[in-house]
């Protein structure tokens, strides 16, 4: 095992680069519908689990705006832990407020296991940052 971590070592910038890309383009695709129009319903959704509708426009808004922040690798930390937050509360409400399990064999049941791991990325982002080929390095940030 330590000789496959050391043969990628030299890479972890590179590697860096690809999840931030992959991750923020996949929040930013998921997030631009709701961003565009799907917040309505999202709203009203919240709305029923006795959560405040104006959440969904943040989460709309973070997710779009926040992936492509990602993807260009500006102000990543601080991306990152509005995406801890974010994908935090939405364990917390999956769990509490629809019973969801983390993995589920039944079709059509809620899970949270994809939200686990956009948690444990963002957690990624928020402690090592976007890496040298991002826009936080070239400012200086």
């Amino acid at each position: 095992m330590l000789g496959l971590l050391q043969v990628l070592n030299p890479y972890g910038p590179e590697l860096l680069l690809i999840l931030r890309i992959v991750t923020g383009a996949g929040l930013a695709i998921h997030g631009y519908p709701l961003a565009k129009g799907g917040r309505v319903k999202a709203g009203q959704m919240m709305k029923s689990m006795g959560i405040p509708p104006f959440t969904a426009d943040l989460s709309a808004v973070l997710m779009f705006l926040g992936g492509i922040f990602l993807v260009i690798g500006l102000l990543t930390p601080l991306v990152g832990l509005f995406f801890v937050i974010l994908f935090g509360s939405i364990i917390l409400m999956k769990m509490s407020k629809m019973h969801a399990k983390f993995i589920s064999t039944e079709p059509g049941k809620q899970t949270y296991e994809i939200d686990v791991l956009y948690l444990l990325l963002a957690l990624i982002f928020l402690v090592l940052g976007a890496g040298p080929y991002s826009l936080d390095h070239l400012l200086g940030l």
